[in-house]
């Protein structure tokens, strides 16, 4: 069972990872969800836009890792991945639109120190940049993807394991000035 996902894998790299990105998703939304309604009343329905891109977003890229239509996959992450884009800038821009509401034009220490305090975090919507960035260019034709799964290379050879025949690696080199 084990050695048939692992054969999965490195014949479906790019699903794969898409794979292993997509509880990301999940994982933004659920923080998502308690950043913006835990304690506080609902009074801003925006605030919904990235808990429900998270979960739909993980729902289509589970969905379509599953069946073999590449066409299909590339279309919905780049889609998902745009989307994630989108709502980490936006996301980005209202979160500084309100420090700079609760700064109040005061830029002393203290008051820095407490609108950052109060204020959503800065930073935080750029986790759904980043990972609909991934997403978007993860079936890019020009990105080069090469999964190992199973034994690790020995040390010392790395890239040079499949030389053409007569060409010697480095450790055969190593190995035949100490012999």
């Amino acid at each position: 069972m084990f050695g048939r996902l692992l054969s999965w894998a490195r014949r479906h790299s790019r699903q794969a990872l898409a794979l292993l990105f997509a509880p990301g998703l999940l994982a933004l939304a659920f923080d998502a969800a308690i950043a913006h309604w835990a304690g506080k009343d609902f009074d801003n329905r925006v605030q919904a836009v990235p808990v429900v891109y998270g979960v739909v977003g993980f729902v289509l890229m589970v969905a379509v890792c599953i069946p073999r239509s590449r066409t299909v996959f590339a279309w919905t992450a780049r889609i998902v991945g745009a989307a994630g884009v989108l709502i980490g800038l936006v996301g980005t821009v209202l979160h500084a639109v309100k420090l700079w509401q609760e700064l109040e034009g005061m830029y002393s220490i203290s008051s820095v120190e407490g609108a950052f305090s109060v204020a959503p975090p800065l930073l935080a919507p750029l986790g759904f940049a980043g990972l609909g960035a991934l997403l978007f260019f993860l079936p890019s034709a020009r990105l080069l993807l090469r999964l190992r799964v199973g034994s690790p290379i020995s040390s010392g050879e790395g890239s040079l394991k499949h030389l053409a025949s007569g060409e010697v690696s480095v450790s055969e080199r190593r190995d035949r000035r100490s012999a």
